[in-house]
């Protein structure tokens, strides 16, 4: 199983959806440990923190564990998402912050008012 890089957006957002897809499917089981952070950034040509800032989003996001000195690994596969919660987690993945989320909720919740 390989990481490709298709240059769409940012690379730490590349290698979160793959991994995260990878999990999903089932490709990637539960206990099995990902490449190292230098390993993926050496075959893959890039700076660690880029890979370490991706593993990071992984874990935040219920994907995976990492234990210091020994790496990431794959946790319990996610049951089924609430749609919303997933709409939320891709605007966070795509750089758009929490405070423009919530102005932009308080945007819309406010629009019905003036109806």
């Amino acid at each position: 199983m390989r990481i490709r890089l298709q240059g769409n957006g940012h690379i730490f957002q590349e290698i979160v959806a793959q991994y995260q897809r990878y999990i999903e499917l089932g490709v990637l089981k539960e206990g099995e440990k990902l490449p190292s952070v230098r390993e993926l950034a050496l075959s893959l040509g890039i700076n660690p923190n880029t890979v370490e800032k991706a593993y990071s989003v992984l874990s935040e996001e219920g994907y995976v564990t990492i234990l210091p000195k020994k790496g990431a690994f794959v946790k319990k596969k996610q049951a089924q998402e609430d749609p919303l919660y997933a709409q939320i987690r891709q605007l966070r993945l795509s750089g758009i912050s929490k405070e423009a989320i919530l102005k932009a909720v308080e945007d819309i919740y406010s629009e019905d008012h003036h109806d």
